[in-house]
This record gives C-alpha cells, sequence and structure tokens, in this order.
C-alpha cells in the first residue's frame, strides 16, 4: 500500500498561495504517495485542480478554530489512515486534531506550546522574519522530507476551462476580449492596511484618464457596497466591481488578463503575482521580509524610515498624527509613479 500524506493547509488565501511550491512538491518528496490537503471550505476552490493532490477533504467554517474544531478535524481524518501530516498552521488546535486521530507522523514548526503534540517538532528560525513565509513552508517538507528540493516560486495553473469563464464574465460586464485593465483589490481585511476609499477612487481616476484603461475591482461580498461607491464616485463606465461576485479561480483567471494589479499585501495580491501580472503593493502594518507577494515584476511602496514600520497590528496603536501614517504617507502620486513604470516596462 502506499503511503499516505495528509498536508493541513493555512487558513487565509495568501498563506495558501505562500504554501503551494510545498503543496506542489510534496508528491516528489514521497515519491508514489497519494498528496490529501486538510483545507477550509472556502478555499477548495484554489486546489481543487492541482494534478499534484489527489484528494481534498474540507473543514467547514464554523470548525476552523476552537476545541469543537479539534474534534471536528479528529473525525474527519481518524479513519483515514494517514502514515505522515504535515501541519502548516501554528495553532495548538491544528496540532491536536492530528494528534487525536492517531496520525503516525505529525510534523510541523513549535508554536503555541503544540511540542509534544508533534514527533518531528522543528524550530523556527531565528530572526523568524529573516525567511519568507513561503520558503518557510518549504523547508518544513525539505526538512521533514529529510531532502534537498529547489524552490520556485508560488504559482498558480489554470486550465482552458478558467480562462473561457473568465472571458465569459468579464464581456458580460462589458469588458472585451480587446479591452485592456486594471485590477485593484481596494480594501484590506485589517483595518492597519487600509489605504482609504478617497485614495483609490483618485488612482483610478488618473488610470482610466493617462493610461485609457479600464478598471476591474475585486474583493469579498463584505466588499461589495464600498465597490460600488468607489466605482460610482469615479464617474466613468469603465470601472466595473466584481467584489463578491467570483470564485478564487475565476478571480484568478481575470487578474491573469489584466495589464497589472494594484492592492495591500493581501490574499489578492498574493493571488495576482501567482498568476504572473505585475503588481503594485503598498505594504504598511505588514512585514514584506515575510509575507510580501512573491511576484516576478513587483513594485513595492513601503515606509521603511518610520520607526512603527511593520507593526504587523491589525489595527494602528497610534493617535492624531502619527495614526495610520505608514498608509496615509503613501499618496495617489507615488501610486501612479509605480504605476507608470510598469506601463512603460510592459508596453
Amino acid at each position: 500500500m502506499s503511503q499516505r500524506v495528509l498536508i493541513r493547509t493555512p487558513n487565509h488565501l495568501g498563506d495558501c498561495i505562500m504554501a503551494l511550491p510545498m503543496i506542489n512538491e510534496a508528491r516528489e518528496a514521497y515519491p508514489g504517495a497519494a498528496v490529501t490537503l486538510l483545507v477550509p471550505e472556502n478555499l477548495y476552490d484554489l486546489f481543487h485542480s492541482n494534478p499534484a493532490v489527489d484528494e481534498i477533504i474540507t473543514i467547514p467554517q464554523q470548525h476552523i478554530h476552537g476545541l469543537i474544531a479539534v474534534m471536528k478535524i479528529k473525525d474527519l481524518i481518524a479513519d483515514r489512515g494517514f502514515d505522515t501530516g504535515y501541519i502548516l498552521p501554528p495553532s495548538f488546535g491544528a496540532a491536536a486534531g492530528f494528534k487525536l486521530a492517531g496520525i503516525k507522523e505529525r510534523i510541523g514548526y513549535i508554536a503555541d506550546g503544540r511540542r509534544l503534540l508533534l514527533t518531528r517538532p522543528l524550530a523556527l528560525p531565528s530572526p523568524l522574519n529573516a525567511t519568507h513565509r513561503s520558503e518557510l513552508y518549504f523547508n518544513l517538507l525539505r526538512r521533514g522530507a529529510g531532502a534537498d528540493f529547489e524552490y520556485v516560486k508560488p504559482k498558480l495553473f489554470l486550465n482552458d476551462e478558467d480562462s473561457q469563464r473568465a472571458a465569459e464574465f468579464l464581456k458580460g460586464c462589458g469588458i472585451g476580449e480587446r479591452v485592456e485593465y486594471a485590477a485593484i483589490a481596494f480594501r484590506a481585511v485589517a483595518q492597519s492596511r487600509r489605504w482609504g476609499t478617497s485614495n483609490y477612487t483618485e488612482l483610478i481616476k488618473d488610470i482610466v484618464a493617462r493610461h485609457g484603461l479600464a478598471v476591474v475591482l475585486t474583493g469579498s461580498a463584505e466588499d461589495l457596497k464600498v465597490g460600488d461607491e468607489i466605482a460610482a464616485a469615479a464617474g466613468t463606465k469603465n470601472v466595473v466591481n466584481l467584489a463578491g461576485k467570483t470564485t478564487i479561480r475565476e478571480v484568478a483567471a481575470i487578474f491573469s488578463r489584466a495589464r497589472f494589479f494594484v492592492g495591500n499585501d493581501s490574499g489578492p495580491a498574493h493571488l495576482a503575482a501567482a498568476v504572473g501580472i505585475p503588481v503594485v503593493v503598498l505594504s504598511g502594518a505588514d512585514d514584506p521580509r515575510a509575507t510580501s507577494p512573491m511576484a516576478a515584476r513587483k513594485k513595492l511602496l513601503y515606509l521603511d524610515n518610520l520607526d512603527c514600520i511593520s507593526c504587523v497590528k491589525n489595527r494602528c496603536p497610534l493617535k492624531g498624527d502619527e495614526n495610520m501614517q505608514c498608509m496615509r504617507g503613501i499618496t495617489v502620486a507615488m501610486v501612479g509613479a509605480e504605476v507608470d513604470t510598469l506601463m512603460a516596462a510592459t508596453a
């Protein structure tokens, strides 16, 4: 019987994309093995066409965190006969579910007091931010399998069906195959990473006026209202708001046809980088050394002169003029200049 390998993916889109190099190489690390992913159900779409994966088990959204989640994960995997488990999330609960399920070899980084739950507890590098998270995931496989593989940046492979669906979707929104457009993810989940609707509105006006491009707005269903407000404020029919209207693979295929992407260090930015388009990333509270999208063509706006930069806090703790200065200090003109550079390089 072939070896059975289970990989517990991270819980967020950006992290899952950063984990792609590790996931894609797992079969090479374990020749002849069957590779299964344990994935939050909202991220299933990212992996379902991956030829490196044999099976996907989905975790209901209400069972991602907490004690009940530990027992649910145990129930999902206990009777599947997995030999080796890689636990990418650093949480105690993620490791506890594998331990209770009786997976023989449990490999993960030491974090959150879970050392005794792992059969192969591996130390994180020091300093932690010296290694990009994508390489951190990949090195877990290297160390766990005891083999040295060449790291390749995250890449999402789209098929003809994905491309066709994107073309049809865009056509229905008035963007034909010959229409060039930019893609913008205008809102970050963390408040500390939000550039602001007025800034994005002015940037869109500039892109439409000076470069003659249409603009496609993307985001979650919660972003739909704000996207509509930005589209209306831009004062042009060349802006289409797709927030909440697409699947992960649909938006990835839509990104793949765009001239460039603009947004924060976020899931959409990683998705844009993974399909190979140029990206402009606005970075502040995040730490680009650890999590910035690994794009071949990237312009990073990052005010590294600030003492508080890369605080990694979801809400800025500063008050008055210092509040959100890492985002407020990035001007529309600065972003526009980086867009100009990318446009010139890809003309």
